[in-house]
């Protein structure tokens, strides 16, 4: 993954002007320099800020801003120095600038003063891991949301290193861009001030998609009231539809109390599909508290094995240590992954269920997402996983990481050798598993070349570094931060800008936000963008509009002098202003496809009648949001695939009618159609559906180009 800042500044004026990435690979491993350009076209000098959301594969190396003075490149400190330093710097009127760490997502980025109609540049540092697919590295770039933005804000990539590719295009909304990968999945790199050799492998599950074994464990405690439980059940019924047939699940409810959907993980045929959305439909949030350990429990003493967990929860769970114990516990025969909802979640137990249970862990601030975050998990769990993982090597040195449970998309293992590794030498790494009863190896093997650099270090380091801070191991985190220049919560990078000075009082009369934070540090629990005239706020909420996190994205409105909602709830933060949101969550806007033919307008919708159980209603187009038109298409897929009962939501299908097709057949091919060319923001989520609804029209009569070209038709004439 790709990530950027996003600029936050009490002046409007204050823009992002450009991104340009440059990255260098060394197979899946990136060194990515992300270039900033910042434009201050105001009247006032002016602090700025950037804040940035990471994931669990992404490690800070360092950052650097150049002004019209020159170029200062920040130094890793120990935390509490650096704060020292920039107080010292402030004091005596210099302009300084720090990074530290939030949490375990955000990073926070104080600039410092940027000239009136002056432009400067930041650029951040960072080292990641792109995904393969199919030989090929996928870059993904998440989305920078601008409400209302009047800027089209520009981006390039230039890739150099073992490949090579040049791209540009107009940030718009999460892409995806696939670049040929050259190269071994092996590779190896020595320190040259230390002469330490560090040797890479990267290994792919090569095995294919099939039927998993699934349980979900959602919070329905009664924090989750209102949007929250509404978000949950429309997110488990797209969940269930994602399933492969002959796949086993279990849905269990939990607050003070738990239950258990079923007595035991149940086949995933039609008749369980029913019964469990006709159940989901009926949740509420009415089991009281949040004691996420007790069905944890359960499950250890059931003996569950060789399946994927997933958590949900909006809150902080209660007895939290016995939570990680059974996590860590379940982890040894299970893959746990951690979802938080809402912007009260725990976000370190989520982080720690992902990195204990081996697993993925996200974070859905906006509930809206809820259901795009499940489904990325729902696309990479589908590959069967590999259990009982060891690593050899054919050389001797400490491997990195040691133990591996669960082995279910891609991993990257690292061995810090102790014997002289020549130029030439046969290097082997093997990792092997059980998947399906059977052993499964996977080999890398490799002449290898020893490269200058600490790449690999850094990455190896990382590794470790998490895994000492989810066991709270500070100063051992803190040691290997410092020595091999890795960003963590027990340091900080700072720059100090010394070619000039501002009067002192002038510094103080400037500060960001001041009258937001006069007594305190406080942060908003939403964010949007607007302006407004005498600081009159306009509340201007599109369904473009969407508010996230992942990984983290806001829309701001803000209040045109001191940056901030009046009317909007605060919370107390720990001192430094958290703007976890601000970025790198995949999103895409909605936006309606402008079509010459005249547009259908449709007159009523109705429920789904074959699964939900609901009272139908009936609606106007005009009134209804285009999300729940969504919904109540995905209700109508049954567990093999085929769609069902669409007419009740869309009565324009009937028109299309054959004496030789099945009315199911004419039905899913039109769903198909109609999610492609209306709904393409929810890619994410029909993706699986759509998948599992063309593989059941494989199994049947072709449908002919007359009727085919009919469909595609009527879809573009909708109006939605």
């Amino acid at each position: 993954m790709l990530f950027f800042g996003r600029v936050i500044s009490q002046e409007k004026q204050v823009r992002l002007t450009s991104i340009n990435f440059e990255i260098e690979t060394i197979g899946n491993n990136a060194k990515v320099k992300a270039i900033h350009s910042i434009l201050n076209e105001s009247n006032n000098d002016c602090n700025v800020s950037i804040s940035m959301t990471l994931d669990d594969e992404s490690a800070v190396t360092g950052y650097s801003i150049k002004t019209v003075n020159g170029e200062f490149e920040s130094e890793l400190k120990e935390k509490e120095q650096a704060k020292i330093e920039q107080s010292d710097a402030t004091t005596n009127g210099y302009s300084s600038s720090i990074m530290e760490q939030v949490d375990d997502t955000t990073f926070s980025i104080l600039l410092g003063l940027v000239n009136k109609h002056s432009e400067v540049t930041f650029s951040i540092e960072y080292l990641t891991h792109m995904e393969i697919q199919e030989e090929e590295l996928i870059i993904k770039i998440p989305n920078l949301i601008e409400s209302k933005e009047k800027y089209q804000i520009p981006y390039s990539i230039k890739i150099i290193g073992s490949s090579k590719f040049s791209f540009k295009g107009i940030l718009s909304g999460e892409e995806e861009i696939n670049v040929p990968l050259n190269g071994d999945l092996i590779f190896g790199m020595k320190d040259e001030d230390t002469d330490e050799v560090v040797i890479s492998s990267t290994f792919i599950n090569k095995e294919k998609e099939g039927d998993i074994n699934i349980i979900f464990i959602c919070d329905r405690s009664g924090s989750m009231y209102g949007e929250g439980i509404n978000a949950l059940r429309n997110m488990l019924q797209l969940f269930l539809r994602q399933l492969p047939l002959k796949s086993k699940f279990e849905i269990i409810s939990f607050g003070s109390k738990y239950d258990f959907m079923f007595k035991e993980m149940v086949e995933y045929n039609e008749d369980t599909l029913k019964n469990a959305s006709n159940r989901i439909s009926e949740f509420e949030a009415n089991y009281g508290g949040t004691s996420m350990d007790a069905p944890l429990k359960a499950l250890i003493d059931n003996n569950t094995e060789k399946c994927h967990i997933i958590l949900l929860t909006d809150g902080y769970v209660d007895n939290k240590i016995n939570t990680i114990e059974y996590i860590h516990n379940l982890s040894k025969k299970n893959s746990l992954h951690g979802v938080g909802l809402g912007r009260s979640c725990d976000i370190e137990l989520i982080r720690n269920i992902g990195r204990i249970g081996n697993g993925i862990s996200v974070i859905s601030k906006n509930v809206n997402l809820l259901k795009k975050e499940v489904s990325k998990i729902t696309e990479r769990i589908l590959i069967p996983t590999i259990n009982k993982c060891q690593i050899e090597w054919n050389i001797k040195g400490e491997i990195i990481p040691k133990e591996i449970n669960n082995f279910y998309g891609m991993i990257t293992c690292y061995i810090q050798c102790k014997e002289e590794i020549k130029e030439g030498q046969k290097i082997e790494s093997e990792i092997k598993g059980i998947c399906r009863e059977k052993e499964i190896i996977y080999k890398n093997t490799k002449n290898i070349k020893i490269t200058k650099g600490v790449i690999l270090h850094q990455l190896m380091a990382f590794n470790q570094i998490r895994k000492l801070e989810v066991e709270n191991k500070k100063e051992e985190a803190k040691k290997l931060s410092m020595k091999y220049h890795i960003l963590c919560k027990e340091t900080a990078f700072i720059a100090i800008d010394k070619t000039t000075k501002k009067e002192v009082e002038f510094i103080k009369n400037i500060k960001l936000n001041e009258m937001c934070h006069k007594q305190s540090s406080l942060r908003p629990t939403m964010f949007f963008d607007s302006c407004c005239e005498n600081d009159a706020l306009e509340e201007d909420m599109s369904e473009d509009e969407e508010v996230f996190e992942n990984e983290s994205s806001k829309c701001e409105l803000l209040c045109c002098n001191c940056g901030y909602h009046p009317s909007v709830e605060y919370e107390y933060s720990n001192g430094t202003e958290d703007m976890s949101d601000s970025v790198n969550s995949p999103v895409t806007t909605n936006i309606t496809k402008q079509i010459a033919q005249p547009m259908i307008n449709l007159k009523s919708y109705g429920e789904c009648s074959n699964l939900c159980g609901e009272e139908k209603k009936e609606f106007s187009c005009d009134s209804v949001n285009k999300e729940i038109v969504f919904e109540k298409i995905i209700k109508c897929q049954k567990a093999d695939g085929e769609f069902v009962g669409v007419q009740e939501i869309i009565k324009e299908i009937t028109t299309i009618q054959s004496n030789n097709i099945d009315n199911e057949v004419i039905q899913t091919f039109f769903v198909i159609q109609l999610l492609k060319e209306k709904f393409p923001e929810n890619k994410v989520e029909w993706k699986l559906i759509v998948k599992k609804s063309e593989n059941w029209l494989a199994s049947k009569p072709a449908i002919s180009e007359e009727i085919k070209n009919r469909i595609i038709s009527l879809t573009k004439l909708i109006k939605l």
